[in-house]
């Protein structure tokens, strides 16, 4: 059932990514909504099980853009990875620290997505402008994250299955 809920915030995160944020930008920038579920995915779900889901919001938001299919995915997880490995101990899910955690996860996604890019040979996604759109990427994020933090969690709840009773861990 899992797999249900994860990608129904997929699916809403994608249509509010090409229909609102088309129109709603800041000095001509969108907030990355699948970067910032695929952070928040590493926050939630820790390392493995984030990265698996941020690897999927990747591949559907590769479908759009017009650089190779898999690179958002990579970029996104492997912020994941690194966001999951994070000591829980650092963290109490205060507005405040998750609002910084999704600013510099999706910062750090933006800046790998172009880094990956390059070594793919997609010439021009490193300048100047990566700075300012990674930044700015960031605290539209920062400013949402808060707002998505509990369909995600909601998105979470219980393993990653299609349904059925879930498999016994040893």
């Amino acid at each position: 059932m899992t797999v249900l809920k994860v990608g129904a915030v997929f699916l809403v995160a994608i249509v509010m990514q090409l229909t609102v944020f088309i129109d709603v930008r800041v000095a001509d920038v969108a907030p990355e909504l699948l970067a910032l579920v695929a952070v928040l995915a590493g926050f939630l779900a820790g390392p493995e099980r984030g990265s698996t889901i941020a690897f999927g919001a990747g591949l559907l938001w590769d479908i759009w853009l017009p650089t190779p299919l898999g690179l958002a995915a990579m970029a996104f997880a492997t912020v994941a990875f690194a966001v999951g490995s994070i000591e829980a101990g650092l963290f109490n899910d205060s507005r405040l620290q998750v609002s910084a955690l999704a600013f510099l996860g999706t910062f750090a996604a933006v800046i790998a997505y172009a880094l990956l890019g390059e070594v793919v040979g997609q010439r021009g996604l490193v300048d100047l402008e990566l700075l300012r759109v990674a930044l700015i990427a960031g605290v539209l994020n920062s400013l949402i994250a808060p707002f998505l933090v509990r369909p995600m969690t909601w998105a979470l709840s219980g393993p990653l299955t299609l349904g059925g009773p879930a498999p016994a861990r040893s």
